[in-house]
């Protein structure tokens, strides 16, 4: 199968999941290996909506998907959970799953396994009013990713930040993400370096807030090839 072909009978599947769902009020999301998605316990309509939400923001698209083990499970083309560009398939699920009245209640790690990754917990409540969300990624040693924020979000960053401390800045990922390259090594700071990055957090968490907008989760939802990795924030406003 080609990665631009589409996937066959994939309606299919899903309709073969069990037709009489008991409704549970919890359900959880899991990102597993490198390249798979599983629901646990949502309902089938959930499938779709997922489906929908992997397909508009991974260009590569979906390999196969099937039921696993009493879940349901998306295998993406490539590596999305190794490498870069997953934040943006993350925040599209999140949002979807949002939209649908399913809230996120905890990101936890309950797993001892190397390189695993967070297990997300939702709860399912009445649909919210339309909300808008955008992400912010830790990538490298010092590199700041805003994923789908809008333009108010971008240059108040750069205020907040100031051009002392931005070596440069660019669009990436077809300008679905923001990136700024600051001086210096924040990510992996010591000595007194780490109180000045973790004033820069601060600093981004205020620019945030007084712009309306509401930690969602941070969640560390990735695997790398050096076994380092950080959380990534998601934020989330109603919209007026």
């Amino acid at each position: 199968m080609s990665e631009t072909e589409p996937i066959k009978n994939n309606t299919d599947i899903a309709h073969n999941f069990p037709s009489h769902d008991i409704f549970h009020h919890h359900a959880c999301l899991t990102l597993n290996r490198t390249d798979r998605l599983r629901l646990i316990r949502f309902p089938t309509t959930i499938i779709s909506v997922v489906r929908h939400a992997i397909l508009s923001s991974w260009h590569r698209g979906l390999q196969n998907e099937k039921h696993y083990a009493g879940a349901y499970q998306f295998k993406l083309y490539g590596n999305p959970w190794l490498g870069q560009g997953r934040e943006a398939v993350d925040m599209s699920v999140l949002s979807a799953l949002h939209h649908h009245g399913w809230y996120l209640v905890m990101a936890t790690d309950v797993s001892k396994k190397q390189e695993d990754k967070d297990l997300l917990i939702f709860r399912a409540s009445i649909p919210p009013q339309s909300t808008s969300f955008f992400a912010v990624s830790f990538n490298e040693r010092n590199k700041l990713r805003l994923i789908g924020a809008p333009y108010e979000v971008i240059s108040a960053v750069q205020e907040t930040i100031g051009t002392s401390r931005i070596q440069y800045e660019d669009w990436i990922y077809s300008e679905t993400a923001y990136q700024f390259k600051l001086c210096a090594y924040p990510w992996t700071a010591d000595g007194y370096e780490t109180v000045t990055s973790r004033m820069i957090i601060l600093d981004l968490l205020d620019c945030f807030t007084s712009l309306g907008w509401q930690l969602h989760a941070s969640i560390n939802m990735s695997t790398s090839y050096d076994g380092y990795h950080t959380d990534t924030w998601f934020f989330r406003r109603g919209n007026q």
